[in-house]
């Protein structure tokens, strides 16, 4: 059996061996060269430019990727490339005003893009194709950065003043890093394999009415350099297998059930027997939920189970401490003015943390090590005991927060802002699992309520934070059951947790010992960024759950064909 191995231009894999952390020199690398002497080049015309640019970064971005999904013992998806994609940001007019400004008038971003190309491969003594390709982009910017510019200029002189009055940007600090990782080698014929007797294993389950077992890697190299003179070299390393199912009842409600596992090489990935055995209890759930009685609206007090509770402490908390939203007139700022104050229990402490890469030898994929503003990453405690004490910073300062503390963060093609990392949440008064269950009869029993919830596994939902709209949350828990006060429990269906923030974290009674990981991707302005979050089980006092909507298709009439324990002759 062949190995597929991921292979970049030999430039890089000779870089991985030359070069280390302790020794990033400024211009060693040929890319960083190449940008470097394109954007010096037109550095001092662009600023005479009316209105001037005042700050330009390049980015150089090589990268490898496979894509595999397997369903009913067939591939659907065989993807093997590469790409080397370049990036242009641009501002123009000062720190003070520029080009990407908030236009209260229709509150939009001004320019959330940056301008994306695909690139030759940097050769030496054959680069001016790879130069052209960033000075074909960099004009391109520029024009419209001052475009937007001048709609700034227009929606400043028939705007009300605004609330935060800071700069657009400040500075980052001039950095110079290298951190450069071995080529990952991945046997593609052995992971295809894999997946088509994993995709078996839904055979005979009729309540299946759609499943696919997924695999993703990408690997490459992310290369920057900014008119302040920062050169950064950075790694991307990211592989996942999954696997979901998916069920639907007669009257539209749909069910699903799934895991992922997140590694870094191909032979940290579980064996095959524990893969089945992990989806042989998803299937049992799935045919759980199926049976289970439909959820009515109720106010409970609840636990949320570890990861459940990471996801939670993401969209209903996180989204609301990055920096940037706080000076946007439009934003709810449910904690803008709460610096100081005591917002939940005095036992709970919430960082941000991008520079943890692992946590009890589970890889989380929001570890990084600079942001895409080359700023430095670094841990940012939001709640300190209960105490709101600071946000998460990009290159944009608000009130109180002048300087980025390393979360300026976008996907391909966007404008950085503001953006979480890896979210964490500490208990510093901590029982086990099964004592806070113990708790939550109590809490039953004294509420004198017909019985509680536990939130098992919780997938996304939405969160609103603007002030056009009423500051609530709405999320998708995917596997719940009610406790009662006899310790019975029950498996529902059909129930979303919804609140606002400022009630929710003070409902705080209690938390666990048994943190855990989620591993995901947020989808915000600036893009798709890859996220996790640490969180233990914790109790709530109360906890809203209203019905969940269906769909207004029924079920097909015949079940699916791998549903069928013996194949059609």
């Amino acid at each position: 059996m062949r190995k597929f191995t991921l292979l970049f231009i030999s430039l890089l894999l000779a870089s991985a061996v030359s070069f280390g952390q302790e020794n990033c020199v400024a211009g060693e690398q040929l890319p960083i060269q190449l940008m470097q002497q394109e954007l010096r080049r037109g550095w001092k015309t662009y600023q005479k430019q009316k209105p001037p640019v005042y700050y330009l970064s390049y980015t150089y971005t090589p990268s490898s990727e496979i894509t595999l999904e397997a369903s009913a013992n067939g591939l659907k998806t065989n993807y093997r490339g590469g790409m080397r994609i370049g990036e242009v940001s641009v501002r123009v007019g000062s720190p003070a005003m520029d080009n990407t400004r908030v236009l209260k008038n229709t509150g939009a971003e001004s320019v959330n893009f940056v301008e994306t190309f695909l690139l030759p491969e940097p050769r030496p003594n054959h680069s001016l194709g790879f130069r052209r390709a960033f000075w074909e982009a960099t004009k391109i910017m520029i024009e419209r950065a001052q475009t937007d510019f001048h709609r700034v200029q227009a929606d400043t002189q028939t705007s009300s003043s605004r609330q935060d009055n800071s700069d657009d940007f400040v500075f980052p600090p001039k950095s110079n890093f290298c951190h450069m990782e071995p080529v990952v080698t991945v046997d593609v014929a052995r992971i295809k394999s894999l997946l088509l007797r994993l995709s078996n294993e839904v055979r005979g389950h009729q309540e299946v009415l759609d499943s696919s077992v997924d695999f993703s890697f990408i690997q490459g190299t992310r290369y920057f350099v900014d008119s302040v003179g920062t050169e950064l070299v950075t790694p991307i390393l990211r592989m996942r297998l999954s696997y979901y199912f998916y069920g639907k009842m007669l009257d539209g409600q749909e069910l699903s059930r799934g895991k992922t596992y997140d590694v870094l090489t191909e032979q940290e990935l579980p064996n095959e027997d524990t893969i089945r055995a992990d989806m042989q209890q998803s299937l049992k759930e799935l045919n759980e939920l199926i049976h289970g009685a439909e959820a009515e609206p109720v106010t409970v007090p609840a636990i949320l189970k570890n990861r459940a509770t990471a996801v939670f402490i993401h969209e209903v908390l996180g989204h609301r401490m990055e920096g940037h939203r706080q000076k946007q007139d439009s934003f709810g700022k449910t904690f803008t003015g709460k610096i100081g104050q005591l917002v939940t229990a005095p036992f709970i402490t919430i960082v941000d943390d991008a520079t943890l890469s692992s946590f009890k030898g589970e890889p989380l994929r929001g570890f990084y090590e600079y942001d895409d503003e080359g700023v430095k990453v670094r841990p940012v405690t939001l709640i300190e005991n209960g105490v709101l004490r600071e946000f998460l910073m990009s290159s944009s300062p608000i009130a109180g927060f002048a300087a980025s503390n390393g979360h300026g963060r976008r996907s391909r093609g966007y404008s950085p802002v503001a953006r979480m990392g890896v979210t964490r949440l500490i208990a510093s008064q901590t029982v086990s699992y099964e004592e806070l269950e113990q708790k939550l009869l109590e809490e039953i029993k004294r509420q004198r309520k017909p019985y509680g919830y536990v939130i098992d596994d919780l997938s996304g939902g939405f969160t609103m934070t603007e002030t056009f709209f009423p500051q609530v949350f709405k999320l998708q828990p995917k596997y719940v059951y009610r406790l009662y006060p006899d310790g019975r429990k029950e498996v529902v269906r059909g129930a979303d947790i919804v609140g606002t923030p400022l009630v929710s974290f003070s409902k705080i009674l209690a938390a666990a010992d048994d943190d855990a990981v989620f591993n995901g991707t947020c989808g915000a302005e600036s893009g798709w960024v890859p996220v996790s979050s640490i969180a233990p089980s914790i109790l709530l006092e109360a906890l809203e759950v209203e019905k969940t909507e269906k769909s207004s298709r029924k079920p097909p009439i015949l079940p699916a064909p791998i549903s069928i324990l013996k194949e059609d002759k």
